[in-house]
């Protein structure tokens, strides 16, 4: 009788231990495809290529050292848990950070690019072999764009195409100006050297009226960043002074709720003041 109740207990455990393995199985694939794969795919667009696993490992080695870390100075799981999460979830956040500064970058290279653009045009050259020189002649991000634009159209791509390819891949108003440009004088011929000159200097006006709005909205970003960040240092470094004190803040419900309040607050507060200071042209 013994026997038999060991061997249906052992049976339900291996059950559930499937039915776990079934669930969990799912939901680790979606962290990592959402955590690493697609920051890794995203990488690449930017021409930093990383290996998903390379990035996986480091990802969680980053995560295993932060739990420690958090566990030393907390003495809480749900803290140490939290974490870790972060710090595994960083490859999207890094992504997003270097996406957003290398459109920028390209904004910025824009005007000087197609003021040789107009020049290599006006001297006589096809619109495939100039951008062809510009794409050796820029330095990146905007000359391997351009590079990955001629090479798409060897390969047996429209050119259409491929500028349309390049308004995806960077979302710019100025880019989508360009490619305009480029696709109507393909398409209805007229003065490319003009049109892109007119372009250039419209472009350079707007960059100068953004670079007085971001030196008189500076102020306000970096108050933000102090008010967002202040707080939280504050902690950190209570925590590592007085741990007894601080232990209730991170192992009891109450405490739980106490750091739920602040990180909305946090959130709230920083996006209050972003919002304030963001002007869009």
């Amino acid at each position: 009788m013994e026997a038999v109740t060991v061997l249906l207990c052992a049976i339900a455990s291996g059950a559930l231990a499937l039915g776990a393995a079934a669930l969990v199985q799912p939901a680790a694939t979606s962290l990592r495809r959402e955590a690493i794969d697609a920051p890794a795919g995203a990488l690449a667009d930017l021409f930093v290529f990383v290996e998903p696993e390379r990035l996986l490992r480091a990802s969680a080695a980053g995560a295993m050292a932060a739990l420690l870390l958090a566990m030393a100075m907390t003495r809480s799981w749900l803290a140490s848990l939290a974490g870790a999460a972060i710090v595994f979830a960083a490859p999207r956040v890094l992504q997003r950070v270097w996406r957003r500064r290398y459109v920028r970058r390209i904004g910025e290279q824009l005007p000087d690019a197609m003021s040789m653009l107009a020049g290599a045009v006006r001297a006589g050259a096809a619109l495939a072999q100039a951008l062809d020189q510009l794409a050796m002649r820029v330095g990146p991000p905007l000359g391997h764009e351009l590079s990955l634009v001629m090479r798409r159209h060897r390969l047996g791509m429209r050119f259409e195409e491929a500028l349309h390819d390049f308004v995806r891949r960077v979302p710019l108003p100025e880019v989508q100006l360009l490619v305009m440009a480029l696709t109507l004088t393909l398409q209805v011929g007229g003065s490319l050297a003009g049109a892109l000159d007119r372009l250039t200097d419209t472009l350079r006006r707007k960059h100068v009226v953004e670079a007085k709005l971001r030196a008189l909205t500076s102020q306000g970003r970096l108050q933000a960043v102090i008010v967002t960040a202040l707080p939280l240092a504050l902690m950190l470094a209570l925590t590592a002074l007085d741990p007894a004190s601080m232990r209730p803040l991170y192992s009891t419900p109450g405490g739980w709720m106490v750091l739920g309040g602040i990180a909305l607050l946090e959130t709230t507060g920083w996006l209050l003041i972003r919002r304030i200071v963001a002007v869009e042209l």
